[in-house]
């Protein structure tokens, strides 16, 4: 599983990088043709890792649930975001990965529900769980670095 958190580290120190070197304005813009931006989409993986991994194992969810409601699936941006949006996110991206390493290690997590995702992945457990999260958390990478090209 080391790797796993890992490759969830090195992904999440990317997202920051587009927190630390895109302005507001840019991380609040929604280019044609597309139907969110860069803060929604760090939102979104956020909130979604909360779930799979969190709320599946029947732990509380360590953020608020208005925040969980504002990005979670089949949601898109409202209105611009301001800077504590950005401040709170480059907490949130960070500050979870040794604290799911912990409850990890530690079995907190065993009281999995299994949930097949939308994409037909089977989640059996919290492993498979935060494996997914990686592959969620790199499909909106790649998003995220196609909405670059419309917002420079």
């Amino acid at each position: 599983m080391n790797n796993e958190f890992h490759i969830w580290e090195n992904n999440r120190n990317i997202y920051l990088k587009f927190l630390i070197h895109n302005s507001l304005e840019q991380l609040n813009k929604v280019p044609e043709g597309f139907n969110n931006n860069l803060l929604w989409n760090i939102g979104h993986v956020i909130v979604v890792q909360q779930r799979l991994v969190y709320g599946l194992a029947n732990v509380p969810l360590t953020i608020s649930d208005d925040l969980f409601q504002k990005y979670k699936p089949g949601t898109k941006p409202g209105i611009p975001e301001p800077e504590g949006t950005v401040a709170l996110f480059k907490e949130l991206l960070i500050k979870p990965i040794e604290q799911t390493k912990s409850d990890y290690n530690s079995g907190k997590l065993n009281d999995y529900t299994p949930y097949t995702t939308s994409k037909g992945f089977n989640l059996a457990n919290a492993a498979d769980a935060i494996t997914f999260n990686n592959y969620h958390e790199a499909m909106h990478l790649g998003t995220m670095i196609s909405l670059l090209k419309f917002i420079k």
